[in-house]
């Protein structure tokens, strides 16, 4: 997945390193719907201790991905079609955040894990960085950007559609659809489960959950419609989004993203594996010969 936009003034935004207005809202938007949830109602149940872990988890994770980005800055230095840059790369730092999911941490570091990538998100809305929310501390730290793909860029994506000056009213109806309806997703669940009538409230909203899945998928349609502009582009858009506002249908917003991160991520590392390795095999064309060596005053002395 590789596209670009650009901004009121003019500059180049590439998917999976830098966030647009809309992209960075939903961010911000995300991050501090989430951290609310935790904050008001997840760690007032653990106690001191596991606060503690939390804590230290949360910093370790700092660390731990600081040092891998420094690690791996040539690997995602190599650009969009080498290397670990983009789906690769993002698959590489969402694995062991499966530890999460599947519930082998004990209470404390669990929720420092929650605190890391909530957190995480809302630095990266706040700092415009376009890339996995994991990677965002990193990159505030590092002042590199690498183009790593996560769940967020599916917004991204929805704002490429609304920049462009080809883009007509129907495309730009279809990015403001898919990315409200992506919002959604992502901001309200996690305020609902606030306890007291602040979630009570945001709770009953979610008899909106269809409408907003709804969105999504009309926007998938809207794009199938040829257009003018690049037509590769907003194919892609509209795979994305119907598949996408399916998922909502069946509630497996915004979880479904993770695990396709890290499929297309483990794909797409085996295929340039695989093709770099054919590569480097130089096979000699057919009728071609090589050069006899003939020794010459310079070599036989």
């Amino acid at each position: 997945m590789s596209a670009a936009g650009t901004t009121g003034r003019g500059r180049a935004l590439v998917l999976g390193r830098d966030a647009g207005p809309v992209g960075r809202a939903v961010r911000v938007a995300a991050g501090a719907a989430a951290l609310t949830h935790i904050l008001t109602t997840k760690a007032p149940e653990h106690g001191g201790g596991e606060l503690l872990a939390a804590a230290g988890t949360a910093l370790g994770l700092a660390a731990a991905y600081t040092g891998l980005l420094v690690l791996l800055g040539p690997l995602l230095a190599r650009g969009a079609r080498n290397g670990l840059s983009g789906w690769p790369g993002g698959a590489l730092l969402l694995l062991p955040m499966l530890l999460y999911p599947i519930g082998v941490l004990p209470d404390g570091p669990a929720l420092g894990v929650a605190l890391y990538v909530e957190f995480s998100v809302l630095v990266a809305g706040l700092t415009g960085y376009g890339g996995i929310e994991l990677a965002a501390l990193p990159v505030l730290l590092l002042g590199r950007r690498p183009v790593l793909y996560g769940p967020f860029n599916a917004v991204d994506l929805a704002e490429r559609g609304m920049r462009g000056r080809w883009h007509g009213t129907p495309e730009r109806f279809a990015g403001a659809l898919a990315a409200a309806g992506l919002a959604w997703f992502w901001v309200v669940p996690p305020l609902a489960a606030v306890r007291g009538a602040f979630g009570d409230a945001f709770d009953a909203l979610g008899v909106l959950d269809p409408a907003a899945a709804g969105a999504v998928l009309l926007a998938g349609v809207l794009l199938a419609v040829p257009a003018p502009g690049p037509a590769r582009l907003r194919r892609l858009r509209a795979a994305a989004f119907g598949l996408l506002g399916l998922g909502g249908t069946i509630g497996a917003l915004p979880d479904v993203l993770w695990p396709l991160i890290i499929l297309t991520g483990l794909v797409t590392g085996v295929v340039r594996l695989t093709s770099g390795r054919r590569r480097e095999i130089r096979v000699p064309a057919p009728g071609i010969t090589a050069r006899p060596h003939v020794k010459t005053s310079s070599t036989t002395r």
